[in-house]
């Protein structure tokens, strides 16, 4: 979870999730988030999110400004606004963003509230993706697996990170997880497929994370002292951690081999490795 204050990013697998304090005014939540798009700008490129609003619920002008404001400054759509049961007392809610209904008459405006399971928003908006198709997708890779756990390499849903990622910074994904910068000492990655870095990585990363031990994490630069693939962890040897500090440049490949973390120089995905410096956990 990213944390920024009044708004905080959830990110499980290919899900995203903004989580609004609901008692914090809104201007102050409409500037917070302006705020954080802009300095994350790049790191979404497109797809689906959820908002968790809270007792916004009910403020349907609120909600129609926080999914213009986020839809304007990334390349993310608001499928889906949720609240806690607790929230509303109605009991376990899941309302999904629907486009107000045209109409050649024009609408005569009420004071009633909409259906418990639904909120209309006052603007034209295309129909949204259901978040259940990129579940849906998810499950398809599954069942790709084969016996010992290891997926379909050639197809996966790989998430492209843009922009550095930072200290303090963590993500899970259910595929491979391509970050086209450095990843920053105090970053996690944890990915069930490959990792790849067209950068330094400094951080954390956890390649393989749902057991599959043919997963690797290639890097531009690995000064990183640690990381893991499936439940295999390694720890640069001391002569590793000289030769860092050399000049001694070009891509590297952590992959695992006789139940240990060993790395060498790139030299493809899927390359035939017998060489390379063990990095035991």
């Amino acid at each position: 979870m990213l944390k920024t204050g009044i708004v905080q990013v959830e990110t499980r697998g290919a899900d995203v999730a903004f989580v609004i304090d609901d008692e914090a005014p809104f201007e102050a939540v409409a500037g917070e988030l302006r705020e954080y798009l802009a300095n994350m700008n790049g790191l979404f490129s497109k797809g689906d999110i959820t908002m968790k609003v809270g007792q916004r619920m009910l403020a349907r002008d609120e909600l129609s400004r926080m999914k213009s404001i986020i839809e304007t400054h990334s390349g993310l759509t608001v499928t889906r606004f949720w609240c806690p049961p607790e929230s509303l007392d109605s009991g376990d809610l899941k309302i999904e963003a629907k486009p107000a209904a045209k109409s050649a008459v024009p609408a005569v405006p009420k004071q009633e509230l909409p259906a418990h399971n639904e909120v209309v928003i006052p603007e034209p908006e295309p129909e949204p993706v259901e978040v259940s198709s990129v579940e849906s997708v998810i499950a398809d890779l599954r069942k790709r697996q084969n016996k010992n756990g290891t997926r379909n390499r050639n197809r996966t849903e790989a998430l492209f990170i843009k922009s550095t990622f930072r200290s303090g910074e963590s993500v899970h994904h259910d595929g491979d997880v391509v970050v086209l910068a450095d990843v920053n000492p105090g970053a996690e990655i944890e990915a069930d497929g490959d990792i790849v870095v067209l950068g330094a990585l400094k951080g954390m990363a956890h390649a393989g994370a749902a057991g599959d031990t043919k997963a690797v994490i290639i890097a531009l630069e690995l000064p990183a002292t640690r990381f893991q693939i499936a439940k295999y962890q390694g720890i640069a040897p001391v002569t590793a951690r000289r030769k860092g500090k050399s000049s001694a440049t070009g891509p590297k490949i952590a992959y695992v081999r006789s139940r240990s973390i060993h790395v060498a120089p790139f030299a493809g995905r899927f390359a035939r490795y017998s060489k390379g410096v063990p990095y035991d956990g």
